[in-house]
């Protein structure tokens, strides 16, 4: 069941990344919905987390262009909004609180090519919600998004499906009801 789950998340987050490409965001909604659903939360909860997910993905390509025109004041307007629409999120799932900061973070790094702040931020965004009983589980996590990240600059779909099949199998172990992911 696990191994289904998980292809089954895999493949819907795989999604969420070409949707992005893509910029069909109102299909990126709708994978990240799924994943929610697929999760355990209740259809119009999801439909909200799909929603804002959609919506922090449109804020950090308005960042990304206001950073490459050289306007770093309204870059980090864009990414603080992106981190308003995860702490929603946060709220509606019952997460622990950090996780939104973090993943922020990483997304700007991701974006600055700063590749030890990405590394960091991903550590943390598991590590903390996950805890030291399965540290070894959140660093494993962290190579796994940094596989995906790979795959996807490739452009190679089968590879960053196969690793986010990967991450959530490693997530799925932790038999916890609030996973620390947003999208």
């Amino acid at each position: 069941m696990n191994n289904t789950l998980a292809s089954t998340l895999g493949e819907l987050q795989t999604k969420i990344y070409w949707l992005h490409d893509a910029e069909k965001f109102a299909e990126l909604a709708e994978a990240a919905t799924k994943i929610y659903m697929k999760l355990g939360y209740d259809q119009q909860k999801a439909e909200i987390v799909g929603h804002l997910i959609s919506e922090a993905y449109q804020l950090s390509d308005d960042a990304d262009i206001s950073y490459k025109a050289g306007d770093i004041e309204k870059e980090i307007k864009f990414y603080n909004q992106v981190k308003d629409r995860f702490i929603e999120v946060e709220a509606i799932l019952g997460l622990q609180k950090s996780i939104a900061e973090h993943q922020m973070k990483w997304w700007i790094y991701f974006r600055h090519k700063q590749k030890l702040q990405v590394i960091y931020h991903l550590f943390l965004q598991h590590f903390k919600p996950l805890g030291f009983r399965y540290l070894f589980i959140a660093v494993q996590l962290t190579y796994c998004m940094l596989k995906i990240g790979k795959g996807h600059n490739l452009r190679d779909i089968e590879i960053t499906h196969k690793n986010t099949t990967k991450y959530w199998m490693q997530l799925l172990k932790c038999h916890i009801t609030k996973y620390p992911y947003l999208g």
